[in-house]
């Protein structure tokens, strides 16, 4: 299949929820309320960030596979897809219980949710935990499908999970009411009817031979996923963890003035994402001058077109928003939202270099840029959201990826001569 049906495939997996987000959050914030709807998209940030509970294991299991098929070692695809999703249940039972015992702390002292919503925010979160299991198996099962080339298949999972996460909040506001603990029930367990369906699409190389995993397959994966593993802990953190500083600092009930234009900003992002995650295993199989120049193109069309798109974006985010929302909402939301277009610019071109490092097998490299960046961005967010609020905390991430732009810029500079 080509780089570019791929490429548009992991598109499609992007946009279509995007839509769906369009149709269905005006509905679902209107119904909830400000501070419910707050707490809501915590929780689709707190499933979301657990994924790092995944240990770096599906971006690894995409390298490996990538190196097998390159090399024709079709008969150790099935043992190596199986190690990892045993490794991933052991350590999302792991991650479901760090929900479970972080959640009366985050909702009754540390998120600043009003008294009478807590109750129904705590069962929410504990059921969230339970969806940390899907959650982390659901991105091993997606990188043995990417790594096997399976976008389509891959994909599809994607688009059904994403419509089913803005679409189900409405299904259960119509029909049992605004219940947090009720709307995230269903969305854990859509999650598990993905993981079902995903597990189908591999049922060929999962059913095949024993379960019993070979240490070296282990130890392969481990050695690439553990600096990945790195980045799938902090990455999220300073994606969807900026939520939860924002709570902490203004309470929930402003946190969708923050949390609804970086959901849709954000998604901006699946345009190089979607090439980048088709061009992984290209790369894994490219020599170093190909991959260079294919870098050298990729960075360059990446950078002319997001420009275009984020100035749209910018452009037309106040009558979108006024339209979509309420003229109130997108006044005090527009400062926002342009702060964040420039980070999403900067952001973008930051994913081409971060992909070559990875199919070069230097993961280890962006790990330390993240625990550095960590460091910088949890200081620069602490106070400039409280002392600028919400626009505050949009400039600490702005920061944040204006660095680890910077850091990944020089990194490939220094290691492949670009």
């Amino acid at each position: 299949m080509s780089l570019k049906r791929n490429a548009l495939w992991n598109l499609t997996g992007s946009g279509i929820p995007l839509l769906a987000a369009v149709v269905c959050i005006p509905f679902t914030l209107e119904r909830l309320g400000g501070e419910a709807f707050g707490v809501l998209t915590l929780v689709w940030g707190l499933i979301g960030y657990f994924s790092l509970f995944d240990l770096g294991i599906g971006r690894a299991l995409t390298y490996r596979l990538s190196l097998l098929t390159a090399g024709g070692q079709h008969g150790e695809i099935s043992p190596i897809i199986k190690a990892a999703l045993l490794l991933t249940f052991a350590t999302g039972i792991f991650g479901a219980a760090v929900v479970w015992g972080l959640s009366p702390s985050l909702v009754n002292r540390w998120l600043k949710i009003g008294p009478a919503l807590q109750p129904d925010a705590l069962l929410a979160f504990f059921i969230a935990a339970a969806g940390v299991v899907p959650t982390t198996m659901a991105s091993v099962l997606r990188g043995g499908l990417e790594g096997l080339e399976r976008f389509a298949a891959s994909n599809a999972s994607r688009i059904a999970l994403g419509l089913l996460m803005f679409v189900l909040p409405v299904w259960v506001v119509l029909v049992h009411g605004p219940e947090l603990w009720v709307i995230t029930l269903y969305l854990v367990g859509a999650r598990f009817l993905i993981v079902a369906g995903m597990f189908a699409q591999l049922k060929k190389h999962v059913l095949a031979g024993t379960w019993r995993p070979q240490r070296r397959y282990l130890k392969s994966l481990w050695s690439y996923g553990l600096w990945v593993s790195v980045t799938g802990v902090l990455g999220p953190l300073m994606v969807y963890g900026d939520r939860f500083f924002v709570s902490a600092a203004v309470g929930a009930q402003q946190l969708p003035l923050y949390a609804i234009p970086q959901e849709g900003l954000f998604r901006l992002l699946m345009i190089p994402a979607a090439l980048a995650s088709a061009l992984l295993p290209r790369l894994v199989a490219m020599g170093p001058a190909e991959a260079v120049a294919v870098y050298r193109r990729t960075y360059r069309n990446v950078a002319f077109y997001m420009v275009g798109v984020c100035l749209f974006a910018a452009a037309v985010a106040y009558p979108a928003l006024s339209i979509w929302l309420s003229p109130e909402f997108a006044r005090s939301a527009l400062p926002i939202v342009l702060v964040m277009c420039l980070g999403i610019w900067v952001n973008s071109m930051a994913v081409v270099p971060y992909t070559l490092m990875h199919a070069k097998g230097n993961p280890r490299l962006t790990a330390i840029f993240h625990l550095g960046e960590l460091c910088f961005y949890l200081v620069a967010l602490w106070l400039l959201s409280f002392h600028f609020g919400l626009v505050g905390a949009a400039w600490a991430w702005v920061a944040r990826v204006v660095l680890d732009w910077l850091l990944l810029k020089l990194a490939v500079r220094r290691l492949y001569g670009v």
